[in-house]
């Protein structure tokens, strides 16, 4: 399984319906969708004889009193993971940067489109990938660097002055910023600034916080001149009727939110607490999932047979089987993952 979330491998892999995986390999939020939104989405299944908005017009104007940013710096995609690949394929670099370890697509996105150069910073210790950055940038020229905040898989967070810091150091560099786990610390969003500095390309998705995996809704920020060369390249229609409609009810409604930051908050100070109790090795995180060092690999096999789907984070550049990630469930699931994991320590 190259990415989380893919519970039907997981089903055939042990036997079981879909259904019945408890899927704590990808991140997204367990709250239920509120009852309005629902409804709304209902009520929109009469027009699905009718082709969407290609230009999501509804979605951006909300967003636009929501960030203070205009429509034509905003583009929508199917997912963000739509959006990394049109701005690959579209921005043409021949020099790329990633900050790893991180999300896989990157470097899959500059394979596929045949970038000449991929380099890497890998370092477990945030501050450090920040500093080798720093000079790597001063040495070298590079046309798009790849910057995922909160970091996935390791869920640390990059001030957003020392990102602005960064692109202010060279100017001639897009920094694409993947802010699909930055609901969960608003205040560090560099979106703002798109209207500013032309060398921002920031990512957001509603799959994470709100918990729109299924529908698949994305979008990107920048200036005009960036924006305007991804929408040569994204296909007409990539987004349904009932994703744009999701999408343009769950952004705005504050009951939701509140909602989940208290949700969060509580099983976050349940999972640390649960995690110093057994004295692993894990990584603060700014986001809803946790990075956790293992003594010994074989954990995730082990307890997808008893139903439950971690994140096996080998695959991650730099990084071995010892390391998962786990994101944060209810507290009944929770407490049922910290229960198998107790017993697989004991048995070491």
């Amino acid at each position: 399984m190259i990415h989380g979330g893919d519970i039907y491998t997981a089903a055939e892999l042990i036997g079981k319906n879909s259904e019945d995986i408890i899927d704590m390999s990808s991140s997204v939020n367990p709250l239920p969708l509120p009852f309005k939104i629902k409804k709304k989405l209902i009520k929109n299944f009469n027009f699905l004889n009718r082709y969407p908005d290609t230009e999501a017009r509804a979605f951006k104007k909300i967003l636009c009193d929501i960030y203070g940013i205009s429509s034509e710096s905003i583009i929508c995609g199917n997912g963000s993971i739509e959006l990394i690949y049109i701005a690959v394929k579209a921005l043409n670099p021949q020099n790329v940067l990633i900050l790893e370890p991180t999300f896989l697509e990157y470097e899959r996105a500059c394979r596929i489109n045949n970038v000449p150069n991929i380099d890497r910073i890998f370092s477990l210790d945030r501050d450090e990938v920040i500093k080798i950055a720093e000079k790597k940038l001063k040495n070298t020229k590079y046309s798009l660097v790849f910057i995922c905040n909160p970091n996935n898989p390791t869920g640390w967070l990059i001030k957003k002055e020392n990102i602005l810091n960064l692109a202010d150091t060279v100017k001639d560099t897009i920094f694409l910023i993947d802010e699909a786990f930055i609901d969960f610390t608003p205040e560090e969003t560099v979106i703002h600034e798109v209207g500013k500095i032309k060398n921002l390309l920031v990512l957001r998705s509603l799959t994470k916080f709100y918990g729109l995996a299924g529908l698949r809704f994305g979008y990107a920020a920048a200036c005009n001149e960036i924006i305007e060369q991804l929408k040569k390249f994204i296909q007409p229609w990539s987004i349904n009727s009932i994703a744009q409609c999701a999408a343009e009810e769950i952004i705005k409604d504050e009951n939701f939110k509140n909602m989940s930051y208290e949700f969060f908050i509580k099983e976050k100070q349940f999972f640390e607490n649960s995690l110093k109790k057994l004295t692993l090795n894990y990584f603060p995180s700014a986001a809803n999932f946790y990075f956790i060092k293992l003594p010994k690999k074989g954990f995730p096999e082990e307890i997808l047979n008893k139903g439950i789907l971690i994140r096996d984070c080998s695959n991650f550049y730099g990084v071995d089987e010892n390391f998962i990630r786990v994101s944060i469930k209810t507290r009944k699931q929770n407490e049922l993952f910290f229960r198998e994991l107790k017993k697989w320590l004991k048995a070491l």
